[in-house]
């Protein structure tokens, strides 16, 4: 019980951390979100300009919630996997946490809150934004099954970014810069369109990313599109992705902490 009420208590304090830190950064994170909602409408004008008027009602919520994913896994790799080198590395304090017991994977998921902080603002302006467009839409018909899909990408952006963070910590490189896959998979993973709309080369590619399979059941829970490999599919596959990466993360993180970190440490060692 004891044991539980420090877990407890840690896990209050990262949030705390967490929620001070973005407060006092605050017209940072504003201004991050703003730009992002600016460059998405770039992309949300191509893609209107070229749909039947008659298809708006469907392919806009779509496109509304492809952006959304995309928002919550890039900002999520971002704030985790950046955060790692730009503060804690050059600052000199994994050490710190590691040696007062506070394991940095708990540490980094609270980044979460400044995930959730940013999208709170970037999501709504871009709805603004493709509502202009578009006119009205209907966003959700599924609650629940949303709230599913947008908690199963989270958690593999979670995962991939503290694998990405644990190899800034060893390589001493920024987690961002080690991420290709970004934009990329956005367009051809599935996240941006249905994968039944992608050319067919490109449906191996959007099913072996991981993303796609929740984008599929977030796209269905908002209008009624049918997931390419169908719903139960779809459902068992995001929710074992959702737990397997995070799990294979943390264990590749422990590995890197035993023989590495503890060891040598990491290859920056902050300011004097």
């Amino acid at each position: 019980m004891h044991h539980s009420s420090r877990g407890l208590a840690k896990l209050l304090a990262v949030i705390y951390l967490h929620g001070v830190r973005t407060w006092r950064y605050k017209y940072s994170f504003i201004n991050s979100s703003i730009n992002t909602m600016l460059w998405i409408t770039i992309f949300l004008l191509g893609v209107i300009m070229f749909v039947p008027a008659k298809e708006l009602p469907v392919v806009a919520p779509q496109v509304f919630w492809g952006i959304t994913v995309w928002n919550l896994i890039t900002y999520t790799v971002i704030y985790i996997s950046g955060w790692t080198t730009w503060f804690l590395v050059s600052m000199g304090l994994v050490e710190e946490h590691i040696l007062h017991g506070l394991g940095l994977p708990l540490l980094l998921a609270g980044r979460l809150v400044t995930v959730l902080a940013e999208s709170a603002i970037a999501v709504p302006l871009v709805y603004f934004v493709l509502r202009g467009v578009a006119g009205p839409m209907r966003l959700v018909e599924n609650p629940w099954l949303l709230l599913y899909g947008l908690v199963a990408a989270e958690a593999m952006a979670i995962g991939y970014a503290l694998v990405l963070a644990t190899l800034a910590l060893r390589l001493s490189i920024p987690g961002p810069m080690l991420d290709i896959t970004n934009f990329i998979l956005f367009v051809v993973g599935g996240i941006a369109a249905p994968v039944a709309k992608l050319p067919a080369q490109l449906r191996v590619v959007a099913l072996l990313t991981p993303y796609s399979h929740a984008a599929e059941l977030v796209r269905y829970a908002a209008t009624g599109t049918r997931p390419y490999l169908g719903l139960l599919t779809e459902t068992f596959i995001s929710g074992a992705l959702a737990v397997a990466m995070p799990l294979a993360a943390y264990a590749f993180y422990r590995f890197v902490e035993k023989h590495y970190l503890r060891r040598y440490g990491v290859r920056g060692v902050g300011r004097m």
